[in-house]
C-alpha cells in the first residue's frame, strides 16, 4: 500500500511558485556572440494542417503522482471514477504527454529525461531516453510534441535549443540533431521556451523573457510565439525589417497551458493561458483576450502568477479555469461563459496544486487536488448550474497526491 505524504502549506505554496516561475535555478554563460545556426525564413509561415491537441474522445486520465521525495504514475477511469495508483515510477516533477496509444512521461528539471509508458500496457515501460545539452546544470525539459514524420520535438528551459528525438521504436529512441533557438534566446543566453503546438509542418514553441539573476523576475510585460519549419529546422522571422528574428507577441506573459478550439473548424485557432485567457489565430498571428484580464482582477485574481489551469467545454462556449488566490493559500475553480462574454463565476474552492490537473471530460471536470490528508481527483458535473461536486464531494485517491494530469482516450 502506498502511504501519501503531505507537504505543510508553506514548502507546498514555495514548491509551486518554483513550479510556475519554471523554478530552475541552472544558469547559462552569458551570450558570447552571434548565433550560427540556419537563416530564418522571411514571414509568417503558411500553415499546411490543423494543430494537434488532446484527444476527440477521452474516457480516461493519466495523473502523475508525487509526495516531493518520490513519483509514480496512476490511472483513472473517468466514467466509473476507478483509480489504479502507482502503475509506473516518475520523478517529482514529471508532466505527462499522449501521443498514438503512448504516454511520454517528461520528467524536469535536474530529472532531465523521458519516459514511455504503454497506454493499453497499464503504463507498461517501454522505453526511456536521458534529455541533455550542454553549458546548463539541467536542460529542463518542459513540454513534447510529435511531428508528421515520427519525431518527437521537446523544449528546454534550460538551453537554447529544441530537441529532436526519433521516438518510433521507445526501446531505442534516438537523440538527433537539435534545432537551434539561439536566434530568439535573451540575454541571458536562453529563450526559456516551455510550450509547443504543433500546426502541420509548423511547430510554435512559447517563450519567455525572464532574469535568470533576479528570481526569474519578467523582463517583459509579454511572452512570444516562435514559428520553426520542421522540414528544413529554420525559424520563421515575422517581422524581417526588425532586427533579430522576430517571434509572434502574446498580450500576456507566462504561458501555461494551450488548447484547440473547438469552434475553428480549420484547427488553427487555440486558447492560451497567460496572465489571463487568450484566443490566438495561428494562422493569421493575432491574439486577444477571450477573458478581459480586469475581469479577473475584479476577482483579485489580476496577478499573472495566479491562473494555472484551463479546459474548454466541447461546444466552445464555457471555459473553466484553475486559478490560486491573491495570497497563494488556496485554489480555486471559474467558470467563464466565452459566448456572452460575462466575467468568470467562481464555483468551487479550498483546492491546492502545484501543476495543470484540471481537465474536462464529457460532462464532468475532473481536478487534481493536494489538500492536505484529503488529495486525490475530485470531480464535478457541468451538466448541472452551478456545478455539483460527483462522488459525495469526496477525492479519489490517486495513491501520491496528484501533480499533473493529461486526458487519454
Amino acid at each position: 500500500m502506498t502511504r501519501t505524504h503531505h507537504l505543510p502549506l508553506l514548502p507546498v505554496m514555495l514548491s509551486m511558485l518554483s513550479v510556475l516561475a519554471c523554478g530552475s535555478v541552472d544558469e547559462l554563460p552569458e551570450d558570447d556572440g552571434p548565433c550560427a545556426g540556419p537563416p530564418a525564413i522571411a514571414g509568417a509561415p503558411t500553415l499546411s494542417g490543423p494543430c494537434v491537441g488532446g484527444v476527440a474522445e477521452p474516457s480516461r486520465l493519466v495523473v502523475t503522482t508525487t509526495d516531493f521525495a518520490t513519483g509514480a504514475v496512476s490511472l483513472v477511469d473517468a466514467r466509473t471514477g476507478e483509480v489504479t495508483p502507482d502503475l509506473a515510477l516518475a520523478s517529482t516533477d514529471a508532466k505527462p504527454y499522449y501521443h498514438e496509444d503512448r504516454v511520454f512521461v517528461v520528467n524536469r528539471y535536474m530529472f532531465d529525461a523521458l519516459d514511455v509508458l504503454d497506454a493499453d500496457d497499464e503504463l507498461a515501460l517501454s522505453g526511456q531516453v536521458g534529455i541533455v545539452t550542454d553549458g546548463a546544470p539541467s536542460a529542463n525539459p518542459h513540454a513534447i510534441a510529435f511531428g508528421p514524420d515520427g519525431r518527437a520535438y521537446v523544449s528546454l528551459f534550460g538551453a537554447a535549443e529544441l530537441q529532436v528525438l526519433d521516438v518510433e521504436d521507445p526501446a531505442a529512441m534516438r537523440v538527433e540533431e537539435p534545432i537551434d533557438l539561439c536566434p530568439v534566446a535573451d540575454a541571458d543566453g536562453s529563450p526559456e521556451a516551455s510550450l509547443l503546438i504543433r500546426c502541420g509542418d509548423t511547430l510554435f514553441v512559447s517563450i519567455e523573457r525572464l532574469d535568470r539573476a533576479h528570481g526569474f523576475a519578467l523582463t517583459e510585460d509579454q511572452d512570444a510565439l516562435v514559428a520553426v519549419d520542421l522540414t528544413t529546422g529554420r525559424l520563421h522571422d515575422l517581422d524581417p525589417e526588425a532586427a533579430g528574428v522576430q517571434p509572434m507577441p502574446l498580450l500576456g506573459p507566462w504561458a501555461k497551458q494551450w488548447r484547440l478550439d473547438p469552434r475553428d473548424p480549420d484547427g488553427h485557432t487555440i486558447y492560451v493561458l497567460s496572465s489571463s485567457l487568450e484566443r490566438v489565430d495561428l494562422a493569421a498571428g493575432t491574439s486577444e483576450w477571450a477573458i478581459d484580464p480586469e475581469q479577473l482582477a475584479e476577482l483579485d485574481l489580476g496577478d499573472y502568477k495566479l491562473p494555472q489551469a484551463f479546459d474548454i467545454d466541447a461546444d466552445g462556449r464555457h471555459a473553466y479555469l484553475a486559478s490560486y488566490t491573491a495570497d497563494f493559500t488556496e485554489v480555486l475553480l471559474l467558470r467563464a461563459d466565452l459566448e456572452a462574454g460575462t466575467p468568470p463565476e467562481v464555483f468551487a474552492g479550498g483546492l491546492q496544486a502545484v501543476e495543470q490537473t484540471l481537465e474536462v471530460v464529457g460532462d464532468t471536470l475532473w481536478f487534481g487536488d493536494r489538500s492536505h490528508a484529503a488529495a486525490g481527483m475530485r470531480a464535478w458535473d457541468l451538466a448541472t448550474d452551478p456545478p455539483t461536486a460527483k462522488f459525495a464531494g469526496k477525492p479519489l485517491s490517486t495513491g501520491l497526491a496528484p501533480y499533473a494530469v493529461v486526458a487519454i482516450p
